[in-house]
């Protein structure tokens, strides 16, 4: 199982919004997708909610971190989505001891077997909850929107990545920064993309997602914006969104191609 950090130490960069449409990518192709929201529960609102008298002891996002996985399961909330949800207690996580983020390696590697590919919400803050993810992944990647507080906080997230890989997770691979949220209108966002590029080189992904409303209708209609596109915005967003996933899952070493029917 292949396990991927969705992390920014800025918030309002659409984090959640990008690993919801990951997950669905993935799950298009045909690969089992647990899908973990450890930030505040945006992520969680996209999905179904639990049905009153289910009964079953779900695994929620706090567990991860405490250990307490044993007979607890993801909720299956599409045929190859499995979801981890945000709980009240996940928020109690950041106070615990440090060695706290060792554990949710060692609980998802319980899980190893039963999924292909496994995708982390974090929240927008160096504390336990993102540094717990980053210690339990193979990978990271960071969307960002263009401003001034994105760019100051570039060379942190950096220095974060490379002080995890040091002292816990030598393995960890910041795929790279990917723009989110970018204002087409604006011409000094527009611009700055090729001068990020050469600053930073292949950690800028070529792909950029455009601001658009209907990304959000989409995930609030419980779909990934490409479903049902109509409209020249919703199908511009759809090649948008799509291309930046594609480009992240190979990346990560995940074939394209689509599942026979």
């Amino acid at each position: 199982m292949q396990i991927l950090t969705v992390g920014n130490q800025k918030g309002g960069v659409g984090k959640s919004t990008f690993s919801v449409h990951l997950a669905f990518r993935a799950a298009e192709l045909g690969y089992r997708v647990l899908l973990i929201d450890v930030d505040e529960g945006d992520l969680s609102e996209v999905f179904p909610e639990i049905e009153e008298n289910d009964g079953t002891d779900y695994l929620k996002a706090s567990h991860l971190f405490t250990g307490e996985i044993k007979g607890r399961q993801p909720r299956q909330v599409y045929e190859k989505i499995a979801l981890i949800e945000a709980d009240v207690d996940v928020l109690d996580v950041d106070d615990m001891p440090l060695e706290t983020i060792e554990q949710p390696r060692l609980s998802l590697a319980q899980l190893n077997g039963n999924y292909d590919f496994c995708i982390i919400d974090t929240p927008p803050n160096l504390q336990r909850r993102m540094l717990g993810a980053l210690v339990a992944s193979h990978a990271v990647v960071s969307p960002f929107n263009i401003s001034p507080f994105s760019f100051a906080r570039m060379p942190k997230l950096q220095a974060t990545i490379a002080g995890v890989k040091s002292q816990y997770n030598p393995n960890l691979n910041h795929l790279g920064f990917l723009a989110n949220m970018v204002n087409s209108k604006s011409v000094n966002e527009v611009e700055a993309l090729p001068e990020l590029r050469e600053a930073y080189g292949k950690l800028i992904f070529d792909e950029a997602i455009i601001a658009r409303a209907c990304v959000a209708t989409a995930l609030a209609q419980g779909h990934a914006v490409w479903h049902r596109a109509r409209s020249g915005n919703q199908r511009a967003s759809a090649k948008e969104m799509r291309r930046a996933c594609d480009a992240v899952l190979t990346r990560l070493g995940f074939k394209l191609m689509e599942p026979l029917s």
